[in-house]
């Protein structure tokens, strides 16, 4: 279980930091703490900083190579000659709680771990793994927020950050099979395929789940849902707990095993696939032998292999993409989406000349789940609506749910009329339309 972030910072609390960041020092992790000559050009790729411009207040602490100073700082007090000197004649680090109280804020409400600086940085340093470090040390020092600790735990006790145990995930395909008149077979043993949803989607966004389901069923594969491995996200991955991010995955492992499937279809959702794609395997090496595809993937493979065809324009409007970090610029999943919308849209206007280069919805990375994040969520979101004005788009496509929660968030807060709409719904759409 997680321990939520404690009024009074301790003793304890600190050294309980320091050791976890000094045991998760390896070579990789040092060359990129080395590596960093305060260039500043990551700072410029971070939303959260970005955001700040348009008030003119800038905080130079929001820096992305900033947030790892600390960590620096442990790394050369035991791993460098110099550190070690300054340590013996009583100069070395001195953390207090006040450092930690910014550490938090650093690490878990102004990053979502976009990886964006990670493309802009000159060395090529991975700030994004540096940030989960400093994450799971506070974690492992029980300073976790209180809203990200709670879904957590909800995750492992009730197996969805949302509260959705197996009666209430049957209950919900239930309603969603009947309110949307689709076929969503379940713990169908032999299939080929395993489609797991998010209890984002189950519990606000139905129609997605639906969608999702009547693509499965026209491109004619053998697919099921499972009541085992029923949720696809993994808020271990936030909170940057190895033992919730391996329980939350062993659940996806059972299910999938149970049912003989040889895929994993991740639904929209960013860190389900970054789990189940890239987490997983290292989690379970002998084990975890499927083939993961993301919905979207799954859907331009589908139209490929000739098993769908979309031939309707369903959005007539000038519509732009929002990429999901962690399946796109994390994931490498860019071209897939373009290359489907091309086929819905009438007017697609990319917002970004490189499609790395998107920028992040500003909820990811568990941000979204954080109240006292919601200020710079706002800030962030200031830096991406300017790409969607830049192409004159007020329909915006996305492929993660959480995002299209994120961005609909900020958007209302400030009173933005952008509409966010998922991919998968615009092809189910076009299907039926091409049926008709």
């Amino acid at each position: 279980m997680i321990v939520e972030s404690k009024e009074d910072i301790g003793q304890e609390e600190i050294q309980k930091f320091y050791d976890f960041c000094k045991k998760s020092i390896n070579a990789e992790v040092a060359a990129y703490l080395e590596a960093c000559v305060r260039c500043g050009i990551c700072a410029e790729a971070c939303l959260f900083y970005m955001g700040q411009n348009v008030s003119g207040s800038i905080d130079p602490f929001l820096t992305p190579a900033y947030k790892a100073d600390l960590l620096r700082e442990i790394y050369k007090e035991n791993y460098t000659l110099l550190g070690r000197v300054k340590k013996l004649l009583g100069f070395g680090v001195k953390i207090t709680s006040e450092d930690l109280r910014e550490q938090i804020k650093l690490a878990f409400y102004t990053c979502t771990n976009c990886d964006r600086c990670t493309k802009a940085c000159p060395m090529g340093i991975d700030t994004p793994r540096l940030v989960s470090i400093v994450r799971g040390a506070l974690t492992y020092a029980g300073l976790t927020p209180k809203d990200l600790a709670d879904a957590t735990n909800l995750s492992v006790e009730k197996g969805s950050p949302l509260g959705v145990d197996i009666p209430t995930f049957l209950s919900r395909i239930e309603f969603i099979s009947e309110e949307y008149e689709v076929d969503l077979p379940i713990d169908k043993k032999l299939s080929e395929y395993l489609y797991i949803p998010s209890s984002i989607e189950l519990m606000k966004f139905p129609s997605s789940v639906a969608a999702a389901g009547k693509v499965l069923n026209k491109s004619g594969v053998n697919w099921t849902l499972s009541t085992i491995a029923h949720e696809a996200t993994n808020f271990g991955l936030f909170a940057q707990s190895k033992e919730v991010t391996k329980e939350m995955l062993k659940r996806i492992l059972d299910g999938a095993k149970e049912l003989g499937v040889k895929y994993i279809i991740a639904p929209e959702c960013g860190h389900a696939y970054q789990s189940m794609r890239f987490v997983a395997p290292n989690v379970f090496p002998e084990e975890w032998q499927f083939e993961v595809l993301n919905i979207v993937e799954f859907i331009d493979r589908a139209i490929k292999e000739g098993r769908l065809s979309i031939k309707k324009k369903v959005l007539k409007e000038i519509a732009t993409l929002h990429d999901s970090c962690q399946i796109g610029r994390r994931g490498g999943v860019l071209r897939e989406p373009r290359s489907v919308l091309n086929m819905l849209a009438e007017n697609f206007k990319d917002s970004v000349v490189i499609p790395e280069h998107n920028i992040c919805c500003g909820g990811g990375g568990g941000v979204l789940v954080i109240k006292d994040a919601d200020y710079y969520r706002q800030k962030g979101f200031i830096s991406k609506m300017t790409l969607f004005d830049k192409v004159g788009a007020k329909t915006v496509v996305c492929y993660c749910a959480n995002c299209i929660l994120a961005l609909n968030k900020s958007s209302q807060e400030l009173n933005r009329d952008y509409k966010f709409v998922s991919i998968v719904e615009l092809v189910a759409e076009a299907i039926e339309e091409e049926e008709a």
